[in-house]
């Protein structure tokens, strides 16, 4: 369930507010299960601003979920890390997410898998890359938090250079102007409005830098239809709250099943929700 950030002066506006947060958790609820094809029941339960603990009564569909990822939600990024203990809000950083990234050509001088273990490198490691034919790409870890990386130069000897261009899939909305995901140009809290008018005839990123996405056909067109209503808030990466000691162990002992547990956010810096 996602948390809206409204005025509270009656008790009129906390009834309205509730009735929006329902709706938004329903919307999640039911994105979620056209999406996710697993075997048991799942649930997801807000902790936070944009912040939920998700629990499965599969081990095994947890991992399929990881495994997927990454998943999307009103083209923003979900972040998910697996929760093993009770711990303190403050300490929750959700900033990386995992990515396909499909390179350009490179010279045949190159040697195709040394040449993604070196880029790869440059992102922290890899966690898988395949090589069929031309085509080359690795899966890393993101940071959503930081700008877009367009390529890389790499050296081909002493004297000369070559760009590889970096393209990537699944890549959710991103500003034209400084390339961090969650906001478009238009929306961007950094730039002034003389800047993004520049940017706008002139801008430094591009639709260049997305691959074609796997989800397509009826799975995406429903995911959408249900996503379309729902408009989140600005990204959450910690607070001075704590994650409830005791919530999180009355669920862990009074599950029979046994419930796996992961800890997801909603990343966006779309404009808050608005009752319609």
């Amino acid at each position: 369930m996602l948390q809206l950030r409204m005025e509270e002066s009656g008790g009129g506006d906390r009834e309205g507010r509730d009735e929006i947060s329902l709706l938004v958790e329903e919307l999640i609820q039911l994105s979620m299960r056209s999406i996710w094809k697993i075997r048991k029941n799942f649930e997801i339960l807000m902790v936070g601003q944009n912040l939920f603990l998700i629990e499965f009564d599969l081990e095994e569909d947890l991992e399929v979920i990881m495994e997927g990822r990454l998943w999307l939600f009103r083209k923003s990024v979900i972040l998910f890390d697996r929760l093993i203990k009770p711990i303190k809000r403050a300490q929750i950083r959700l900033t990386l997410s995992p990515f396909w990234i499909k390179i350009g050509s490179c010279l045949p001088e190159f040697d195709k898998k040394d040449l993604l273990h070196a880029i790869g490198v440059t992102f922290g490691g890899v966690i898988r890359s395949e090589i069929n034919g031309d085509i080359c790409q690795l899966k890393i870890n993101l940071d959503v938090q930081k700008p877009l990386r367009r390529g890389i130069f790499v050296s081909v000897d002493n004297f000369n250079k070559s760009w590889i261009s970096f393209k990537y899939e699944k890549l959710p909305m991103f500003c034209f102007g400084w390339g961090r995901m969650g906001h478009s140009l238009k929306e961007c809290p950094v730039l002034n409005p003389v800047e993004k008018e520049k940017f706008k005839e002139d801008p430094n990123y591009t639709l260049a830098l997305k691959e074609k996405s796997n989800l397509i056909g009826k799975e995406n067109m429903k995911f959408n239809d249900l996503s379309k209503k729902v408009r989140v808030q600005c990204p959450y990466i910690g607070g001075t709250e704590l994650l409830p000691t005791s919530f999180i162990a009355s669920m862990e002992e009074n599950n029979k099943a046994q419930r796996t547990q992961t800890i997801s956010q909603q990343i966006s810096l779309e404009e808050a929700i608005k009752k319609q």
